[in-house]
C-alpha cells in the first residue's frame, strides 16, 4: 500500500469514528432541547421523528426545519428513532402529547409506519412526510422526497458510459422507500445490457457501521466483483473501507445517493466515482413551507419531488466540497 493510500485509509478509519461519535454527540449534546413556554404566546408546535440521527443528511435537513421554524418564533420538537419503528411510533403520541400540530416523520420501516400515523391523524395533527414515503401516502397530509428512481438512473447510466461490462454489488436498505426506489432504478436501466451484472446484494441499513461487514462477506463471496451501488453516501463509506481494507480500490467504482461533503471530497480526491447530489435545505424548506400552508387551511400539494443531481469529478468543482448543495 503506497503513501497515498495509507493516509487515506487511516483518515477514513478515523472519519468512520467520528461519524458515529457525532451522531451520538448531536443527540446527547447538540440535539436542541425542548423550548420551554416562554416567549411567543400563540406560538405553534412542529414535531419531528427521523429513522435515525445517527447521519448527516437528516442533521442537516433538521437544522434547516429549526431555522425556518424558529425565525417565525415558533418551536420544533425533535427526536431520532435509532431505527426502531415501535420507538418512533411512541415519539409520535409523545409529540402529540407534547402540543404538536404537525409532525415531521421520516418512518423507519415505510410500510409499518401507520400506527404512529393513525394516531396523529385521531388526534388531529398533521403529517408531513420527508426524504422516503410511507405506503398509503394518502394518510399523511404531504411527501417531500428527492426524486430517488431518477438517483438510481443516473448512476447507472454514468456505469454504462465509461464501462463496457461490470460485475456489480448492491448495498441496499429495503425498509426504506427511498432506498428501494434508488436501487430499482438502477437495476432497471442496466437491465438488458450485457456484460452488466449484479453479482451480489447485501442490507446495510444505511448505516457505515453496518455496510463494512456486509461488503467484506460480499466481497469473500463475489471476488471478482469490480462496481458498487449504494443507496447512500454512508453505506459507501463503509464498502469504500472494506474494498481499500482488501486492496481492491484501484479496481473498483463506487456510486452512491447524497451528495454529502463527504462524498463530493472523496470524488474530487478520485477516489469515489459519483455520488447523485440531494438537496436537503430544499427539502426543508419545502417540508416547512407545506407544514403552515396545511396549518392556515390552505391548499398542500400531496407530493413535493426535489431533482437531483449526479456529481462526479467533472463537475463537482460547482457544488464546492465544503457544505451541501
Amino acid at each position: 500500500m503506497n503513501d497515498r493510500k495509507e493516509k487515506y485509509f487511516l483518515n477514513f478509519s478515523i472519519f468512520l469514528i467520528l461519524a458515529a461519535a457525532f451522531g451520538v454527540a448531536y443527540v446527547l449534546f447538540l440535539l436542541p432541547e425542548d423550548i420551554s413556554l416562554g416567549g411567543k404566546e400563540e406560538r405553534n408546535i412542529f414535531g419531528a421523528t427521523y429513522m435515525t440521527m445517527n447521519n448527516p443528511f437528516y442533521q442537516t435537513v433538521d437544522s434547516q426545519m429549526r431555522a425556518d421554524i424558529e425565525k417565525n418564533g415558533d418551536v420544533l420538537l425533535t427526536r431520532d428513532a435509532a431505527m426502531n419503528q415501535d420507538r418512533q411510533n411512541e415519539e409520535i403520541r409523545e409529540l402529540i402529547n407534547s402540543g404538536a400540530e404537525v409532525i415531521f416523520l421520516t418512518p423507519v420501516e415505510w410500510d409499518h409506519a401507520s400506527e404512529g400515523i393513525e394516531a396523529a391523524r385521531a388526534a388531529g395533527v398533521k403529517i408531513i412526510v420527508v426524504d422516503t414515503f410511507v405506503s398509503n401516502p394518502e394518510s399523511v397530509t404531504c411527501s417531500v422526497v428527492s426524486d430517488n428512481y431518477q438517483a438510481g438512473v443516473l448512476c447507472a447510466e454514468h456505469l454504462l458510459s465509461v464501462r463496457d461490462e461490470a460485475k456489480i454489488i448492491l448495498l441496499e436498505h429495503i425498509t426504506a422507500r427511498s432506498g428501494t426506489e434508488r436501487i430499482r432504478g438502477f437495476t432497471d436501466t442496466i437491465a438488458g445490457h450485457d456484460g452488466f451484472e449484479v453479482v451480489g446484494s447485501g442490507e446495510s441499513d444505511g448505516q457505515i457501521e453496518n455496510a463494512m461487514p456486509v461488503m467484506e462477506e460480499l466481497l469473500r463471496k463475489y471476488p471478482d466483483a469490480d462496481t458498487v451501488m449504494a443507496l447512500n453516501d454512508p453505506s459507501a463509506f463503509g464498502a469504500m473501507a472494506a474494498i481499500e481494507g482488501a486492496g481492491l480500490s484501484d479496481r473498483f467504482l463506487v456510486y452512491s445517493v447524497d451528495g454529502s461533503p463527504e462524498a463530493k471530497t472523496l470524488i474530487n480526491d478520485g477516489m469515489m466515482t459519483a455520488s447523485c447530489a440531494q438537496f436537503p435545505n430544499v427539502m426543508a424548506d419545502e417540508a416547512v413551507s407545506a407544514a403552515y400552508r396545511s396549518l392556515k387551511g390552505l391548499e398542500v400539494e400531496k407530493e413535493i419531488i426535489i431533482k437531483v443531481k449526479l456529481i462526479t469529478e467533472k463537475n463537482v468543482s460547482e457544488y464546492g466540497t465544503f457544505g451541501w448543495q
